[in-house]
């Protein structure tokens, strides 16, 4: 996790101007259910899923991210969200957007739900997203199984395929940016279209 911060620290000067699927992932994420009262933004980085909140709190790992995120006037904290330091429901809705691939979902999603009071929307990308990288995203059903086997009950779950406007070295240098632990782009791959396999996943905490 501490090389993960410290990659995104170093990217987070540009992250705005390459993280054009983010922000368009996020626009969809917050209008696919009702975001209401005191809000966590999991992964927060430089807060697109934050824009248009009221009462939200961010929590990343990257200092730099969060220095971006409190210029635009939210609370941030540098937190690890396999230890969250918050008490038990603490919020009533849980945000994340392009955030939890990099962790192990079966600890954070735990974590989330202690903390959250009614409702948890995610967006994430999954397994068949960027097959260039060769990175292991979560298969979809991996992602659904462990949301219901900590008793979450699904309000809805949408798959979309999100483009990245990016060819050639302008792709190469998206994949850099965005902190790819594995970069392998052949030739051949550059002038592709790529495709992004987003995974949106609102859905009500049934301990309430």
């Amino acid at each position: 996790m501490k090389v993960l911060s410290l990659r995104f620290s170093r990217a987070s000067k540009t992250y705005e101007d390459w993280a054009i699927p983010q922000r368009l992932s996020a626009e969809i994420l917050k209008q696919l259910d009702a975001i209401e009262g005191f809000v966590l933004d999991v992964g927060c980085g430089t807060g697109f899923s934050s824009v248009g909140l009221k009462n939200v709190v961010g929590i990343d790992l990257s200092l730099n991210m969060l220095r971006v995120y409190k210029s635009k006037g939210f609370l941030g904290i540098c937190a690890d969200a396999n230890f969250m330091p918050f008490k038990d429901k603490s919020f009533d809705c849980v945000i994340s957007n392009f955030a939890l691939h990099w962790t192990d979902i079966g600890v954070v999603f735990k974590e989330i739900f202690r903390v959250c009071k009614r409702r948890f929307l995610c967006a994430m990308p999954v397994e068949g997203s960027l097959k260039e990288l060769k990175f292991p995203f979560y298969p979809a059903e991996k992602v659904l199984e462990s949301v219901q086997n900590l008793g979450g009950k699904l309000r809805k779950v949408e798959i979309k395929n999100i483009d990245i406007p990016f060819k050639r070295w302008d792709l190469l240098r998206f994949f850099t940016i965005l902190v790819a632990l594995t970069i392998r782009l052949m030739e051949k791959f550059l002038d592709q279209k790529s495709l992004l396999k987003r995974y949106f996943l609102p859905l009500t905490n049934q301990v309430l």
